[in-house]
């Protein structure tokens, strides 16, 4: 990690400054995109053969083609959540923190490949919406935070991904997250050495809409019912 990434930011940033004259900003985050997909893949694939970590995500291989737009919910156990996702369907957005952005070197990245701040509230969700009226794919976390170690497979849903599948009629993709381990969870000390190698399972569950009639907040409860069942 301390290697590896310091090294694939500063080829992200120089990248993302030298093409972004010569291409539209879509092309561009395109470009972004799949540069940031090959990095985690690399990343973790070390791992995987450092026998650091065990990623088992052969059941996200029928879903990774699947065209947007479409909405991405995940659970969150770990701080590498997004890497593993992102892995595997590369061609995706995040929301992510203001002030993680507005670092120089982490959000020259996430700016490359098309992320959006998560404030101004009301303009992230009108840009996330424009994202998926256009075809997108967009990756949220709906816990908004790592799962505390005392809930019940999730945190409480917050209702802000079934606003926008509600605004741009995007169906929901929900991936299950499952991990032999605690480590990256929140209030985990970084320095902390975990049992290895980490055993993490990826899975896909059903595609899903809302149904008439059926408000943001049914909807959200309905969902994290859903991420209940698969992980309680």
């Amino acid at each position: 990690m301390v290697v590896y990434w310091p090294f694939w930011v500063l080829a992200m940033l120089s990248t993302g400054l030298f093409l972004r004259p010569f291409f539209s900003r879509e092309r561009h985050r395109g470009i972004g995109q799949a540069m940031l997909g090959h990095g985690m893949d690399t990343f973790i694939s070390g791992l995987e053969t450092l026998r650091i970590i065990r990623v088992c995500d052969e059941e996200l291989r029928g879903e990774e083609n699947r065209p947007g737009p479409l909405i991405i919910a995940c659970n969150h156990p770990a701080m590498w959540d997004a890497l593993l996702v992102i892995r595997r369907f590369v061609s995706v957005s995040c929301i992510m923190k203001t002030e993680l952005l507005a670092n120089p070197l982490l959000g020259s990245s996430a700016r490359f490949a098309g992320f959006l701040p998560n404030a101004p509230r009301m303009k992230m969700v009108r840009a996330a919406i424009g994202r998926l009226k256009s075809g997108g794919r967009l990756l949220l976390f709906p816990e908004g935070t790592r799962t505390r170690r005392d809930s019940v497979g999730v945190n409480g849903f917050r209702p802000g991904l079934a606003l926008l599948a509600q605004q741009s009629g995007a169906p929901v993709l929900p991936v299950f997250i499952t991990t032999d381990s605690r480590y990256l969870e929140k209030g985990w000390p970084i320095w902390r050495r975990p049992v290895l190698p980490i055993c993490i399972r990826l899975k896909a569950g059903e595609l899903i809409r809302l149904e008439p009639g059926e408000g943001p907040r049914e909807f959200s409860a309905r969902l994290e019912g859903i991420f209940r069942k698969e992980l309680g």
